[in-house]
């Protein structure tokens, strides 16, 4: 026999030299592959000789078109396989007939005998079942296009159609991690042959390999998140999903819902999916416990994906919030749940993140016990709970649905069990286990835990439940007080190791530990005392400087695995809520140690405006709960609110009487002369009632005598540019700017006055005039902006009558944005006093503009999955339309309009994002307009593919000026060698 396989392999290596590895194998190669299937092998490789050609770079490619052939090399193939195994496919022997057999079942799948076709797709099928991950290892990019290919023909039986869905549904799987090109080109090919709609047809037409054809779809969102668009746009697809998302059938029933939750990792995915009541309406069904539990595991996870996006976040919250909470609870309840308690522990702690009408229920469905049962009961902390990673997970989980549970507790509130205050006490005996043992090194799990737990007490000692806090207070304070020496070495040694964090470098999770638990100490007088006396306000002030002028932001999720296990796959289209603590876990914890120590240390601040902290409050990139801190401590030196750079110009309006249309009347006949627009949009509730419309005259308003005029003009301030400062007022004025902050409902400074805290998840009150355009505003309507455009509209103002595209406005917000406009208005001259202006732009452009002057910055178009999901049509009145308004810009005086234009469009001009024929529409609208900083932009995007361009005839199509624009970028780019020409 072993002379039958030297004779074989003689077959392949003529000269008679084995490579080394073949040579030395002798009896243990005999050993390792079977006499019978080195003989297949050998007849095998008999006939892919006959069908197989290579060419100069030696690329194999199946050229034979006979089917008696096509079928021999098949059943051979098949053969051969029945031997193989997933370890046997490693041997280098078997990788290299592997590698022939590729490419010969590529060329058989593109066969134009439908028998071969079949039997071809049902051996790929086969293959790629027993190779498994190892098809990476091989050329598959035909193959994949030719399975998409016989996947559009409707010649096939049930099963054969079967064998290519499972087939492409393995390979695309293992091919989902690659990265680079060739990703990118089998994206490309799904597109080519509308997989997506081809899945479509398939799942409408029978329900035989129903579950396969599923579970294909979701391979492709997962793993190409740039198809997601593609399937909620679908209408036909995404009604068989809503249809079969609660199937009898678990397997179909999970793997529906398995490819909602990758499509609502797309933000605008779970608009989609939100915006249909009835397929809402049975995902929260499907999480009850009428559901078998990997079905409500899928739901549970699918809802947590939902509630991921910022702007869905309240729709979910407010809506069937009981049954949400009820079947939530139900699930953590469960004594032997395992994998079920793990995903609603995780839900659970999304969804409590923000505040709702569901905490309070939460209360009524018992959280507090279940938790206490989870932490204190069914899992306790011990060794087996370490090395257990689920359940460590499952604990941090808890605590953090406790933590925001008692962040949102209303003042007054009292649990009906023991539950809390056993995790109270719980919490506080941990913070105790730190104290006493920070000496020593501790495993990386133990401070995670530590993490968790130390931020739920820190919540604790900051909720706004008096209940909540003075139970804390006094256990921990009790517990604590024999350790004092402890605690003054914990705090020495905490200080000692924060030196680098202060510098900007990358906190690790014993920072982020040692900073909450100096949290929790900071908020007891005499643990004050002792930080103080470690100059601890010195170390938390450069810490907060050296976070804000370090480039690396640690977010929590960064320090805390358990976080980065939420969202399953990747995301696209929009980020992720912000969690409230912001991008940099730090300095947030830094902030919060430091608001504790101002008022029992003597810092002052001579100049606000030059503060670390008004820095942070006028960054858009920073966390709301960073800035809600630090307008607390400046609130303390008499500097209240919200600074920004839209604020600061319209503060600069209020002088600008000639527009003012109230009339305030004060004792003493003192008068303030205001802007109704303003009011409407910052403080309604100084807005006369019962105004009809806009007039030449002044509106009058008499105040009360107890309005005080010092005290008005503060608030005014305050409503014109987001802040005030009160540090010149004597105890009384001060007092009535409070009455008057309270009365005007300004919630958020009237918090600010009294001292308060700020509320976990608030949010400042962010800086834009849109509530003008609402009810209250529409009596100040004065100006008519009219685009160039001979269409026909309708207004929704019953006194307009005027039919052409156009937007009503008002004249001091358009001066504050505009100055232009506003030398217009304060002219004089006739076009001074007109209501209408006539606009130079389109009326998508027109629109773009008055969210603008609303809002203060110009509002974008994100490349992501809406950009590809528009018409080309569309595509290219987005691109006009910024256009219009960068060459606007240049007449109207409209600061950092043309530039944010620019940045706005230089993604969505990327060959890649957007089609040639679309980049080039735009390069000739905006060569004729003059723009041509767009046009340099076209350019140099389009320059790279210069010859293709020519080659299909584009290039006419531009003109001759820019074609010669686009010669000469692409020589430049030669002469350059740059790697990115095509």
């Amino acid at each position: 026999m072993a002379y039958k396989t030297k004779i074989s392999l003689l077959r392949f290596f003529p000269s008679g030299k084995f490579p080394l590895r073949l040579s030395a194998m002798g009896k243990e190669k005999q050993g390792s592959l079977s006499d019978r299937l080195l003989s297949l092998r050998h007849h095998l490789h008999e006939s892919l000789s006959l069908g197989l050609k290579y060419n100069s770079g030696q690329e194999a490619k199946w050229v034979c078109i006979d089917a008696g052939m096509e079928s021999h090399t098949l059943k051979r193939i098949d053969g051969f396989l029945d031997y193989l195994s997933l370890s046997l496919s490693q041997h280098p022997l078997i990788k290299e007939s592997i590698s022939k057999i590729i490419p010969a079942l590529t060329g058989i799948l593109k066969s134009h005998n439908v028998a071969s076709q079949n039997y071809a797709t049902e051996v790929t099928s086969k293959l790629v079942s027993i190779i498994q991950n190892n098809i990476r290892d091989y050329p598959t990019l035909e193959m994949i296009a030719s399975l998409c290919h016989l996947l559009l023909l409707d010649r096939f039986a049930c099963t054969t159609k079967s064998s290519c869905v499972i087939a492409l549904s393995t390979i695309l799987k293992k091919m989902s991690s690659v990265i680079g090109e060739n990703h990118r080109k089998i994206k490309n090919i799904l597109e080519a042959n509308s997989i997506v709609g081809c899945i479509s047809h398939l799942l409408n037409d029978e329900m035989e390999g129903f579950t396969e054809t599923v579970v294909l779809l979701r391979t492709i969102v997962l793993g190409w998140p740039e198809m997601r668009y593609r399937v909620w746009k679908d209408n036909n697809l995404m009604k068989i999903l809503e249809d079969n998302c609660d199937n009898s059938n678990i397997s179909i029933s999970t793997n529906v819902l398995k490819v909602l939750s990758s499509l609502a990792l797309c933000s605008h995915g779970a608009k989609h999916l939100l915006e249909n009541e009835a397929l809402f309406r049975k995902i929260i069904r499907c999480m009850g416990k009428s559901s078998a539990v990997g079905v409500r595991i899928e739901s549970l996870i699918l809802f947590r994906h939902l509630v991921r996006f910022g702007e869905l976040v309240s729709t979910v919250r407010n809506t069937n919030y009981e049954t949400i909470v009820e079947a939530m609870t139900d699930a953590m309840a469960i004594s032997n749940g395992g994998p079920l308690i793990l995903e609603a522990c995780r839900t659970m702690s999304v969804l409590t993140r923000g505040a709702g009408p569901h905490h309070l229920q939460l209360w009524v469905c018992n959280i507090d016990r279940i938790s206490a049962d989870i932490i204190l009961r069914r899992f306790t902390y011990n060794q087996n709970l370490l090395g257990n990673k689920e359940i460590l997970e499952v604990h941090q989980h808890v605590w953090d649905i406790l933590s925001f549970l008692v962040a949102y507790l209303p003042q007054q509130f009292r649990p009906k069990s023991t539950g809390l205050d056993d995790l109270i006490s719980s919490a506080c005996s941990w913070a105790l286990t730190v104290v006493g043992r920070r000496s020593r090194s501790m495993s990386s799990d133990i401070l995670y835990l530590d993490e968790a737990v130390c931020r739920a007490l820190l919540l604790m000692l900051l909720s706004p439940c008096n209940y909540v806090s003075q139970t804390s207070r006094s256990i921990l304070s009790a517990q604590f007080e024999p350790y004092y020496d402890s605690i003054s070495q914990l705090v020495e040694r905490v200080f000692a190791s924060l030196h680098s964090t202060s510098t900007g470098a990358v906190p690790t999770s014993q920072a982020i530990s040692d900073l909450t638990i100096l949290g929790c100490l900071a908020t007891f007088p005499q643990y004050q005392t002792l930080i103080l006396q470690w100059k601890g306000l010195n170390i938390f002030l450069d810490v907060i400087k050296g976070r804000l002028d370090g480039d690396i932001l640690v977010d929590r999720e960064k320090v805390m695995p358990h976080l980065r296990k939420l969202y399953t796959g990747k995301t696209c289209c929009s980020e992720l809520v912000n969690d409230w603590e912001g991008a940099d876990l730090s300095l947030f914890y830094a902030l919060i140690c430091l608001s504790q120590l101002i008022d029992a240390s003597n810092y002052s601040i001579q100049d606000s405006t030059n503060s670390p902290f008004w820095r942070i409050l006028r960054d858009d990139h920073i966390g709301e709960g960073p800035k809600s801190y630090c307008a607390y401590i400046l609130s303390l030196f008499g500097v209240y609110g919200f600074p920004s750079n839209f604020g600061t110009k319209i503060g600069e309006l209020s002088d600008m009487k000639a527009l003012a249309d109230i009339r305030f009347l004060l004792s003493a006949g003192y008068t303030l002369d205001v802007h109704g627009a303003i009011l409407a949009a910052r403080c309604p509730k100084l807005v006369p009632p019962n105004i009809e419309a806009v007039s030449d005259k002044m509106t009058i308003v008499k105040m009360s005598e107890r309005v005080d005029k010092e005290a008005l003009g503060k608030i005014l301030g305050y409503v014109y540019t987001g802040f005030t400062e009160l540090n010149d007022l004597d105890e009384g004025c001060f007092k009535k700017v409070k009455v008057l902050a309270n009365n005007c409902s300004l919630e958020s400074l009237s918090q600010m006055l009294n001292k308060e805290w700020p509320k976990w998840g608030s949010c400042g009150p962010h800086f834009n005039l849109a509530g003008a355009l609402g009810l209250d505003g529409h009596p100040f309507l004065d100006v008519i902006l009219e685009a160039k455009s001979s269409k026909q509209m309708s207004c929704k103002y019953s006194s307009c009558h005027l039919s052409t595209p156009h937007v009503h406005a008002h004249k001091i917000i358009l001066c504050a944005n505009c100055e232009y406009l506003r030398g217009l208005f304060s002219s004089g001259m006739h076009d001074s006093f007109s209501n209408l202006i006539k606009v130079p732009i389109d009326y998508e452009a027109l629109i773009k503009l008055n969210k603008h002057f609303y809002h203060g910055k110009m509002p974008q178009v994100n490349p992501d999955c809406y950009w590809k999901s528009l018409t080309r049509e569309e595509q290219i009145s987005e691109l006009i339309a910024y256009t219009e308004l960068s060459s606007l810009a240049e007449y109207w005086f409209l600061e950092g309009v043309a530039e944010d234009c620019l940045s706005s469009m230089l993604p969505l001009l990327s060959y890649g994002n957007t089609d040639i024929e679309v980049i080039i529409e735009v390069v000739r609208f905006a060569y004729n307009l003059g723009q041509y900083r767009v046009v340099e932009m076209c350019v140099k995007n389009l320059a790279p593919i210069y010859p293709k361009l020519r080659y299909s005839g584009y290039i006419a199509e531009t003109g001759d000026d820019v074609a010669e624009i686009l010669r000469i970028e692409h020589v430049r780019l030669l002469e350059n060698h740059s790697p990115n020409l095509q």
